[in-house]
């Protein structure tokens, strides 16, 4: 029914609102959550290229790179209202994207895998050689906060909330793309490109739409890297980066929102709280063994626990419906 509020929704929505001004958290754990609300972001816009348009690509985190070193130049010599750099970091991206988009016509599965990891592995080498624009292994520091309308978001707790409005818009600006003809075009793609050509889907139009989109968050992310941690180095967007991205969706959740936002987290946050473990390497080793056994056991993602929960509480619930019917009768 139309206009109904989503109790579940509002729920979770006002405890991600209340969070930090209920809890005193430490910085770093600050720090911690932000950086997992950017990573949320790159997910969703990935999962848009690879769980709905079915192309894979392992040079993701170059896109993030760029977004971040674009802004922080941009910051540094004229510091304009954050919007600035947000939006020329996104223009940037969805250009680069059509550029990476164009092998993805003639290339698929392993191959497009391998096109998109020399991509970004270019533009590692890029971001270290680079020296005049990106400030070479020395990086570029001390990036001037973000600020808009006369207002600085100068600590953790306020980034939290720009990163949590940016997060908010790339839910809602995804969704309405998959539920508009770009969106039931790339699923048509995804499944069988045949099939989808012979109905009329422009592939290649739709191919590098998948690959525009999902740049265009990822720039949209990196900006916010760069204004969160003041900070940028060339090291920070490597293919370790890339494969970290494309495991927050596999974990998550191919082809779901909610799968992006809670692979973002488990990547982020999981390796961060087994450090506390006094065993060398064991939080590499034990989210390791997290990831293999969600794979094992949960093909479609953690967010499959969530929707089998949910079923056996509404079978449950028709069950003692048609029990309590019954006994009327």
């Amino acid at each position: 029914m139309k206009g109904k509020i989503d109790i579940k929704k509002l729920i979770v929505l006002i405890v991600v609102i209340a969070f930090p001004l209920i809890f005193d958290l430490p910085r770093s754990t600050m720090t911690l959550l932000d950086l997992a609300g950017i990573w949320v972001i790159v997910a969703i816009g990935y999962n848009l290229l690879l769980g709905f348009g079915g192309q894979i690509s392992l040079g993701h985190a170059a896109f993030v790179g760029i977004g971040a070193y674009i802004t922080a130049n941009i910051a540094i010599n004229y510091n304009p209202p954050l919007i600035v750099g947000v939006l020329l970091a996104s223009v940037v991206n969805g250009l680069l994207g059509l550029v990476l988009g164009l092998p993805a016509l003639r290339l698929e599965g392993n191959y497009l895998a391998i096109a998109t990891l020399g991509f970004g592995v270019a533009f590692q080498h890029i971001f270290m050689e680079w020296e005049s624009f990106t400030g070479g292994f020395s990086g570029i520091r001390n990036i001037p906060p973000a600020h808009i309308f006369g207002f600085t978001f100068d600590n953790r707790v306020s980034m939290y909330y720009l990163i949590f409005i940016f997060i908010l818009l790339a839910i809602i600006i995804s969704k309405n793309i998959l539920r508009s003809k770009t969106g039931r075009a790339l699923i048509a793609m995804r499944d069988s490109s045949i099939a989808a050509s012979s109905i009329g889907v422009d592939i290649a139009k739709y191919k590098t739409t998948a690959f525009v989109l999902s740049a265009i968050f990822a720039g949209v992310a990196g900006s916010l890297y760069a204004y969160l941690m003041k900070q940028v180095y060339p090291n920070s967007f490597d293919t370790a980066m890339s494969l970290n991205i494309l495991a927050m969706i596999v974990i998550g959740g191919i082809a779901s929102i909610e799968g992006s936002i809670v692979g973002a987290l488990f990547i982020t946050i999981i390796p961060q709280l087994l450090k506390n473990i006094p065993v060398q390497n064991a939080s590499f080793i034990l989210t390791g063994v997290l990831l293999i056994l969600s794979v094992m056991y949960f093909p479609f993602g953690l967010v499959q626990v969530y929707h089998n929960i949910v079923k056996k509480i509404k079978g449950s619930s028709n069950d003692k419906k048609g029990e309590v019917a019954t006994n009327n009768e």
